[in-house]
This record gives C-alpha cells, sequence and structure tokens, in this order.
C-alpha cells in the first residue's frame, strides 16, 4: 500500500513473517521512502506537537533482498520530518503493524492458535449435540427412545459419564508418559525454534 504524505509517497509491504493464522510472532511490517524515482527502506517513528501529528523518517537505505547486506545509505539519521492527518496515521500504523488494533488481534489470533484443540473438541461435541436434537425433534424422539432401549449405548454412556466425574477428583490421561527420547526430541525442537526466531529477528531488522 503507497501513502502519499506532505508530497512524499511511503510504501508499505507486507512481512512475510506475520502470519494470519498460527502466528509465530508479532513484526513490523516493512517501510519504504520513494527518493528521485527509487524505493529506499526506512525507519518511521511518530511525534505530535502543537497539536499536530508528524512522522519522522529516518535511515533510507537500499538492501539486497537475498543477503539483507546495505548496498547504499541515503541518509543516516533523520531524512524528513512529514505532517500527516490523523486518519492516515492510524492507517499508516495499521499497515506497519504498530497500531493498538494489531497488538489486540494478535492475543486474540494467538490465544485461538494455542487452544485451538479444545475449540475443536468443543465445537464437535456442540454440533453433535444439535444434530442429536434435530433428529429428534424431526422423527418424535425416535433417536432417544432407540438409545433408551438400547442396552449397550447406555452403558457407554453410563462408562463416559462417571469417567469425567472421576476425572474431576482424580484427573487422569490415556496419553503415554515422557520418556528420554521425547526429552532429547523437545530439546532438540526448542533449539532449533530459537534458531528459526534469531533468523527472523534479523531478517525483520535493517
Amino acid at each position: 500500500m503507497i501513502f502519499r504524505i506532505s508530497g512524499e509517497f511511503i510504501k508499505v509491504s507486507k512481512n512475510t513473517n506475520n502470519r494470519f493464522w498460527n502466528p509465530i510472532g508479532m513484526f513490523y511490517n516493512i517501510s519504504e521512502i520513494k527518493i528521485e524515482g527509487d524505493w529506499y527502506k526506512c525507519g518511521i517513528s511518530y511525534l505530535a506537537k502543537n497539536g499536530k501529528s508528524y512522522i519522522q523518517v529516518s535511515n533510507p537505505m537500499k538492501v539486497d533482498e537475498k543477503t539483507l547486506h546495505i548496498k547504499k545509505v541515503h541518509t543516516q539519521g533523520l531524512y524528513k520530518e512529514l505532517e500527516i492527518t490523523k486518519l492516515k496515521l492510524n492507517l499508516l500504523k495499521l499497515r506497519l503493524h504498530q497500531h493498538k488494533l494489531n497488538h489486540s488481534s494478535f492475543k486474540i489470533r494467538n490465544t485461538i492458535s494455542e487452544r485451538r484443540n479444545t475449540i475443536y473438541i468443543f465445537s464437535v461435541a456442540t454440533i453433535l449435540s444439535v444434530i442429536y436434537f434435530i433428529i429428534n425433534e424431526m422423527n418424535s424422539n425416535s433417536l432417544m427412545k432407540y438409545i433408551s432401549e438400547n442396552n449397550w449405548l447406555q452403558t457407554i454412556i453410563i462408562f463416559i459419564t462417571i469417567s469425567g466425574f472421576i476425572n474431576i477428583f482424580y484427573p487422569f490421561t490415556i496419553k503415554k508418559q515422557i520418556d528420554e527420547k521425547d526429552i532429547e526430541r523437545i530439546a532438540k525442537d526448542k533449539y532449533e525454534e530459537e534458531a528459526r526466531n534469531k533468523e527472523i529477528e534479523r531478517k525483520a531488522t535493517f
């Protein structure tokens, strides 16, 4: 997305590390300014004075997309200070992932991602319950009568009910206990995750 601010063109490009679902973190998107027909990556900060809003564009530079090495520095430090309207300021922050709404959205999506298994199970239970209700409503409680007359089904239901009641006071699981190989695998995954996060941070910073 390209913004025209006080006669200058500011472009915001998506940072590929920002995933909508199952986010690995919250990273700023990439900001660039057009100088003499060329796009330069730059930093953007915000300033308010005398009741007006401004953005400060700093350190415009050209960066190699593959190696991330700096090829050319146009200006070190502050390049320009541009007055900006409130509307454009909020839109710019949203696009750059620096707005309060971005942080709120990230927290919600991250929570959903962390609890997706619980959400799946709850959704399945809800859907099956609704199907059971609809079948009974459309067929004069035929399914309920069938279950009430089937001893095997009632035995399974009683078992599940009692197990759930016991689990409240004495939690148990059918998952196998963790062993030495599991610990080694978890440690290896953790090391790879930290290395990946460092690489992402390096790519997201210039």
